[in-house]
């Protein structure tokens, strides 16, 4: 490819035109590049003037004003043009000290004409290889992009794009993802690339050339950002058109591979939720995990639901990717592999044990601390979290998911201190949760206690509390007086009361057990109608 850095003023001091020309001021700005020839015979530097341009004058309204001079000068540094030419003898016979100075400070360049130049056949020449190269670098961008998205096709890492831009241009290219991953190219040592980071950050702060920004976007989300970087040469807009170039085929790129992502995720979190239901067999279980190269046997699982609750219609306010990624490592530590199977605001994870089976529960329940811990932690106010039954084999997890989701249901329903995190720490509650679904429990309810609720209601007493009591107490009257603060002879009346309306034998076994489930489901009947 031909130098697209043709045009700079030091190569134009080259052309036959310049050949009496010398360069006073600014020899260290010689690199800049020349966009344009404007011919300037004003005593004031108007708007036309967009910078890159390289300015022509006789020194006209000038003569013997050296502040003016001065003035117009600091305006064309401001507005960034590449240079000043100015032929000597006409109107001006030399440059101004202070005007030197001023132009080395900035490394603005002064070139003077020592003959009488035509400055339309200068303007002419510059202008027709101007139009020309411009045509030649739309060539070239051209190719380029046929080039890269050409090589898109093939490739199957990004760092390819970032190496065909690097060797293309053959400056610095630094890659800054937004994970904070690092790459240059050419890549260099860890020192070298901390001095590189800072000196991009010093080149940004002066506003210059020398460095070129460009973020990848996919869906008006900044993934990462490239930066070009040179040390001797300013970029222009074609290296720009590059680089914008090369960031839409990165972001192209990216895009497919989250498409490609996402798209593998949906299929395996259907395969998931297929197990879940127990869809596949156990050689078809098998065959799956082997993709995931789990060292050392399995010797059980069970299933744990995470249930993040929101209001109505709002939006999780958290990470859950990054949940997931907490989680899997917590119970990754507790002897599990850990696979995680998210569905609207229910997080589902499959532990499968590789430890011992006999502490998998003390393990689990260790882990589910840590858990609420991390929950607590994302500010997420309002969760819970339910554990199914533990299986051994992988083709009954649909068992431990079941049991998983039925202990949720019941726990949104036990009273206040009754709260368990396991399927097998349920008890009554599985029991009443069954006869719940399956026939009247409101029956069987007041059968028993409906004469001891309507006695409380009318007469204002807590007859059934005291029962409750003196049931866990096992028949302790000194114990049951004690937790409800009376005296043992109140205690006396109302035990009477109780055998009045429950019968003298509501201590026997049979009888007792019937009435300590009937209070359970009572309670449990009181949570459901909350």
């Amino acid at each position: 490819m031909k130098s697209h850095f043709a045009f700079s003023i030091h190569t134009i001091l080259g052309r036959d035109h310049f050949k009496c020309a010398s360069v006073v001021a600014g020899d260290k700005g010689l690199d800049r590049l020349v966009k344009w020839v404007h011919v300037f015979e004003i005593t004031e530097v108007r708007e036309n003037l967009k910078g890159g341009e390289l300015v022509l004058s006789t020194g006209f309204g000038w003569k013997e004003n050296d502040e003016l001079f001065l003035s117009l000068l600091d305006q064309l540094i401001q507005r960034n043009v590449a240079g000043l030419c100015i032929e000597l003898g006409s109107f001006i016979d030399k440059i101004p000290e202070e005007a030197i100075t001023l132009a080395n400070q900035h490394d603005f360049p002064i070139i003077t004409f020592e003959e009488e130049v035509s400055f339309v056949e200068i303007t002419q020449d510059i202008h027709s290889d101007l139009i020309n190269q411009q045509y030649e670098l739309i060539t070239n961008l051209e190719d380029y992009s046929q080039r890269l998205n050409k090589k898109l096709l093939s490739i199957d890492n990004s760092f390819e794009i970032l190496k065909y831009l690097q060797q293309y241009l053959n400056c610095q290219l630094v890659y800054i993802a937004n994970d904070h991953q690092v790459v240059t190219i050419p890549a260099v040592k860890e020192t070298e690339r901390e001095q590189l980071l800072a000196t991009i950050d010093q080149l940004k702060a002066t506003n210059t050339e020398k460095v070129l920004k460009q973020p990848v976007q996919v869906f008006e989300r900044e993934f990462a950002t490239i930066y070009l970087l040179s040390h001797v040469r300013e970029f222009g807009e074609f290296e720009s058109l590059l680089l914008d170039r090369t960031a839409t085929a990165l972001a192209q790129y990216l895009l497919r591979e989250l498409y490609t992502e996402e798209k593998r995720k949906a299929e395996e979190t259907e395969w998931m939720l297929e197990w879940l239901q127990g869809v596949h067999s156990f050689d078809e279980i098998n065959e799956h995990l082997t993709v995931y190269k789990m060292n050392g046997s399995v010797s059980g699982a069970v299933v744990l639901i995470v249930k993040i609750k929101t209001k109505k219609n709002e939006p999780l306010n958290t990470d859950v990717t990054y949940l997931n990624m907490l989680i899997q490592n917590v119970f990754d530590q507790k002897g599990y592999f850990v696979f995680p199977v998210e569905k609207r605001h229910l997080l589902t994870f499959i532990l499968l044990n590789k430890e011992g089976e006999e502490d998998w529960k003390s393990r689990t329940a260790k882990g589910i601390d840590r858990l609420e811990k991390i929950l607590e932690d994302a500010h997420v106010s309002s969760f819970q979290i339910a554990g199914g039954k533990y299986v051994r084999r992988l083709d009954q997890l649909h068992e431990s998911f079941n049991t998983a989701k039925e202990t949720l249901s019941i726990q949104g329903k036990v009273p206040p201190g009754q709260y368990k995190y396991f399927y097998e720490d349920m008890h009554m509650y599985r029991l009443i949760s069954l006869v719940h679904k399956h026939s009247d429990l409101n029956s069987l309810i007041n059968e028993y206690l409906e004469p001891i609720i309507e006695y409380d209601q009318k007469n204002k007493t807590n007859l059934l509390q005291t029962l409750k009591v003196y049931l866990a107490c096992n028949g302790s009257k000194k114990e049951t007086a004690k937790k409800i603060f009376v005296v043992r002879q109140t205690l006396y009346h109302r035990l009477e009361k109780l055998e009045q309306l429950l019968g003298k034998d509501f201590m026997e076994a049979e009888k007792r057990q019937v009435i300590e489930f009937t209070i359970l489901a009572h309670d449990y009947q009181k949570t459901i109608k909350k």
